[in-house]
């Protein structure tokens, strides 16, 4: 097992304890093949924990950075994965709140299991004077989050798309100085070209990241499994 210990110096907060407890107890009740279980949640004195299957591997982030872009038939697999575990999430009532390669663990084999389902809300309560973890996040961030609104199963869906950018790209489409000036750019600016990048992705594997990163919730996927669907057939269309 791998057992996560929350931060102590929050323990003495109510909202904090209540909030732990609540979302712990949630990404407890998800089971899913893809998804990381939990097999306990606790305290001991003023330390809060929980207690989960332990995954060999490495994380999507950790491949990116020695790999760079995936080929798009290993990018759409892994999308595959993750986006039938955010469906079932979702279909729960969870919001994932921080998806980012750093929260998707991958094996030698290609299987995918996603980290922190739930427990990202809690997380971001201690992440104040956590600027790498704040501009981490940031770059997967939808521009309505950034905008001070509340986390939705569409700003997930967001996040994924960001994240199949980077497995084709072997990037970020969004990087910058300062946490204001990446979050303006996910408010404000297209996301670059897939396709420009690297021609010999089809394009209607690039539009499952336009759909899925539109600025406005609304025109994105509405759950995330229509994600899921066009991700299982984009590679049978070649031009739509």
């Amino acid at each position: 097992v791998a057992i996560k210990v929350m931060r102590s110096s929050l323990t003495g907060d109510p909202i904090y304890v209540t909030r732990f407890h609540r979302e712990a107890s949630a990404a407890a009740s998800l089971s899913h093949k893809n998804i990381v279980e939990i097999y306990d949640v606790g305290e001991d004195k003023d330390d809060y924990y929980i207690v989960m299957e332990y995954v060999p591997g490495q994380t999507l982030k950790e491949l990116i950075h020695k790999r760079g872009a995936l080929h798009y038939i290993e990018a759409v697999d892994i999308m595959k994965q993750i986006c039938s575990a955010v469906a079932k999430a979702h279909s729960m009532g969870i919001v994932h709140r921080d998806l980012k390669p750093h929260n998707i663990m991958i094996m030698d084999s290609g299987y995918v299991k996603i980290m922190d389902f739930g427990i990202a809300s809690i997380q971001s309560l201690s992440q104040v004077t956590q600027t790498d973890t704040i501009m981490g996040s940031l770059h997967y961030l939808a521009p309505e989050i950034a905008r001070g609104e509340k986390a939705s199963p569409q700003s997930d869906i967001y996040s994924l798309g960001i994240v199949l950018y980077e497995l084709l790209r072997g990037d970020v489409p969004f990087n910058g100085e300062s946490p204001v000036n990446i979050a303006l750019k996910h408010m404000r600016d297209e996301i670059p070209s897939v396709c420009h990048f690297n021609s010999s992705i089809p394009q209607s594997v690039e539009n499952v990241i336009i759909k899925a990163t539109a600025k406005n919730n609304k025109d994105r996927y509405l759950k995330a499994e229509d994600m899921l669907e066009d991700l299982l057939t984009c590679l049978n269309r070649s031009d739509d």
